[in-house]
């Protein structure tokens, strides 16, 4: 395993709000903010057990209609504390909680409004890979943890049955994920319910535990886990594949637009507003991406001619996905393209970056049940040691060229998805919701920002390198026209395919992936290219409004300092710093 370490010390990134927030309306607001996090803490076992945290160990997220009302009214109770207290009688450090805390607590609201726990699930991931991410994100090291996670995985039939349980209502209800996400969804249970009994993923970390427990107990352990997943998960998960071929597939819909569902197009009005951070219409959206995509051919034409390819457009894309030097050899090659180029950026990360973080980043492959299921990033816990893995997927390398993986790795590891999150988790003058949020405009357009950041650092040594850059801007951009396209204009999936086909270097299996994802994760996609606009945006104010006195490191301490925020308030919060930079203060 190639481990890729930080290269230089963490500073602090922002006051403790506690040494300088001590007037009643703060100690108020204080409270509103452990009680929200303590809220959220208990709807999500899996980045407590992450955080040490042992009870919770033992335990899967509960989304039944009691722990949903219980949720709802608490989440009621919250709001009506945090609005009784004045703004203009907090600190900024606690005004800024307020207007967080207050945005995710609409969000959850309007989330619960629309009974979204009737599709738990998107295209290849979800509830029932829940399971398998967790395995992966754990380390068992004492006899008590590993008790811990038996007793999870004895839970685990009672999660899926809740699950089930929902999607049953959303049978009901009409509110269905399409047939063809539903259909993939089935193909991973198969898989996973296939799997030999000794090689089965949840024993993983039982197989796992240290030699300092003596050799008899973890003997012991593991035969107790063995016994667990061979009498109680293997006959859930054989219902669940019941219930999905019988039940859920039949009753999908075919259409693939979420407006076609009841109070469809409202929802995906929220999906927006949730992912993107923003209150555009999809028809606006629809027209920016148009516009984005006009200026990033022209890019890639430049990149083209640059190469000296000499035929079209739909010809070098050919090229880029047929000739054998952009393809890796083997599994083993992949990595280390991969984890060579995270070495290469990492090394060039303190010449724009004030602070980096302790947390490690390594490359792993993705477990081979879930080869259907995308690459991508998993953060990790210097709390319990896990570093932030950059997943790779090697199935079908021979679809997979290797030109934008420079632009891709730096986007999932740094100075993208792994600088961001650790940063935010390691910043202890933060609370500890600021630290985990997910704000999903905010994380993915740093990362995309993060790809255009290489050109400056030197990243992309080829024309065909900031192709790949290119054309996976393009295919974000992409985004923006084929989410709003078959969600709301009526788009169908071939349109979309084509959208990709004609625009980007995609092999045709990505493509194919990319699209039935959008399908199935309604909204998600937007936020990568409002988020990175947004960023870049502000950026070009701040060097426009400070002229020499713009410092690249500085900026982009003010976008992390404050952990995930939406859009809104982060461009308040850089507008704060370009005018304390123009009066001369430099705090």
């Amino acid at each position: 395993m190639c481990l890729l370490m930080s290269g230089t010390a963490h500073a602090a990134l922002a006051a403790p709000v506690t040494a300088t927030c001590q007037a009643p309306a703060d100690r108020l607001m204080s409270a509103v903010v452990s009680e929200y996090e303590n809220l959220a803490a208990s709807r999500d076992p899996l980045r407590e057990s992450s955080n040490g945290n042992l009870a919770a160990l033992a335990q899967w997220p509960d989304d039944s209609d009691k722990a949903l009302t219980d949720y709802g009214s608490a989440l009621k109770g919250l709001m009506t504390r945090l609005t009784a207290i004045k703004t203009s009688d907090l600190c900024p450090d606690q005004a800024l909680n307020q207007a967080l805390v207050k945005d995710r607590l609409n969000l959850e609201l309007d989330g619960l409004r629309f009974d979204e726990a009737r599709v738990p699930f998107n295209f290849g991931d979800g509830f029932f890979t829940t399971p398998d991410y967790a395995a992966t994100g754990v380390v068992l090291r004492t006899e008590p943890e590993a008790r811990a996670w038996i007793a999870k995985l004895k839970a685990l039939p009672a999660y899926y049955a809740t699950e089930t349980a929902n999607m049953r209502r959303g049978i009901k209800t009409g509110f269905l994920r399409p047939k063809l996400v539903a259909a993939n969804a089935l193909r991973v249970l198969e898989a996973h319910a296939s799997q030999p009994l000794p090689d089965h993923s949840l024993l993983g970390p039982i197989k796992a535990l240290p030699d300092s427990i003596p050799q008899e107990v973890r003997g012991r352990l593991l035969a107790e886990a063995t016994d667990v997943v061979a009498n109680d998960i293997r006959p859930s998960e054989r219902a669940l594949v019941a219930f999905f071929r019988d039940d859920y597939v039949p009753a999908a819909p075919e259409s693939i637009a979420i407006g076609d569902l009841k109070d469809g197009k409202a929802y995906y009005q929220y999906l927006i507003h949730r992912n993107a951070s923003t209150d555009m219409t999809p028809a606006a959206i629809h027209a920016l991406g148009l516009e984005e995509m006009k200026r990033i051919r022209a890019e890639m034409d430049a990149d083209i001619k640059a190469s000296g390819f000499k035929g079209t457009f739909a010809e070098f894309q050919t090229f880029l996905r047929t000739d054998p030097q952009f393809r890796a050899t083997s599994p083993e090659d992949y990595y280390n393209q991969v984890s060579g180029i995270l070495i290469r950026a990492q090394g060039l990360l303190p010449r724009y970056f004030r602070t980096l973080p302790h947390l490690p980043v390594t490359v792993h492959e993705v477990d081979p049940q879930l080869k259907s299921s995308s690459s991508g990033y998993n953060p990790g816990s210097l709390v319990q040691g896990v570093p932030g893995t950059v997943i790779i997927n090697t199935d079908h390398l021979d679809q997979s060229p290797t030109y934008g993986l420079t632009a891709w790795a730096m986007h999932e590891g740094v100075p993208g998805h792994h600088l961001q999150i650790a940063l935010a988790q390691e910043n202890a003058a933060l609370p500890m919701f600021r630290r985990r949020d997910d704000i999903n405009a905010y994380v993915e357009g740093w990362a995309l920002y993060s790809e255009h950041l290489g050109v400056e650092m030197g990243m992309y040594r080829t024309p065909y390198e900031d192709f790949g850059r290119l054309s996976l801007e393009m295919w974000r951009a992409c985004r923006l026209v084929i989410d709003t396209g078959m969600h709301v204009l009526g788009w169908n999936r071939e349109q979309a395919m084509a959208c990709l086909r004609d625009n980007t270097g995609m092999s045709e299996r990505s493509i194919r992936n990319e699209v039935d994802r959008y399908i199935g994760w309604p909204g998600q996609a937007l936020g990568y290219k409002l988020g990175e606009i947004r960023i870049r945006q502000l950026r070009a104010k701040a060097e426009a409004a400070l002229g020499p006195r713009f410092d690249l490191r500085d900026f982009h301490d003010q976008i992390l300092k404050n952990g995930p925020v939406p859009l809104d308030i982060l461009s308040q919060q850089v507008n704060q710093w370009i005018e304390t930079q123009r009066s001369g203060d430099k705090s």
